[in-house]
Order: C-alpha cells, then structure tokens, then sequence
C-alpha cells in the first residue's frame, strides 16, 4: 500500500505541477515518466505474476518518479512565470493528460491483483 501512495502523491505532483507552476518541456518529462511506468505496470500485469526483475524494474521507475517530483518541487517553488505556462500546457494537453492519468492508475491496480503484489511495498 505504501507504493499505491507514493504513486498517488507522484500524480497530485503532476496536477499540482500542471495547475501551479513548471515549464513545459518538464511537464512533458513527468508525463513521459508516468507513461513509461505505466506501459511497464501492463506488461508486468498481463501474466498476473510479479517477478524479482519485474519487481526492481517497477522500484527504479517509482523512484526515479518520485527523484524528479522532489527535483521540480524545488526548481519551480513560488515560479509565477513557470505558473503561467503550466496554466497554458494544461489548457493545451487536458484530453492527453486525462487519458494519461486514467491508464497509469489502471495500470497501477492491476499490479495489485498480481501475485507477488506485497513486495511493492516501497
């Protein structure tokens, strides 16, 4: 469960980060980030078997999620300009985002349904 939360806190970042501040090119990184763990949380899902190496694959992406989340935080904190232009990728991307947002929790319950899922513990 502390996975599910640290995953959970990474995707209030990202609609924090979209809703308060951070330029574009980083908000595209994040979402990268969040799509790539997610494509690799189907993969792993499909057998419904966590592994080890699926298991340290899933433990480097959420910390390399959560290492960029602490980065912006710190990058952009009280940005108004960086606020500006979140406000406008917002606007620009809602629809992509939404769909983003929705398969990386999708993808995140599936991984809970596995077996194995009580090593996610982060």
């Amino acid at each position: 469960m502390k996975k599910i939360a640290i995953l959970l806190s990474l995707a209030a970042f990202i609609l924090t980060l979209a809703s308060c501040g951070g330029p574009e090119a980083d908000a595209k990184k994040m979402m990268k980030k969040i799509e790539k763990y997610t494509e690799v949380a189907k993969k792993v899902a499909e057998d419904q078997k966590i592994d080890d190496k699926e298991l340290e694959e899933l433990k480097t992406l959420a910390k390399e999620l959560d290492e960029f989340e602490k980065e912006m935080d710190a990058k952009y904190k009280d940005d108004k300009d960086a606020e500006e232009k979140m406000k406008k990728f917002e606007e620009d991307n809602k629809a992509e985002m939404e769909k983003i947002y929705e398969e990386f929790f999708s993808a995140m319950m599936a991984l809970y349904e596995c077996e194995g899922a009580d090593k996610l513990d982060l």
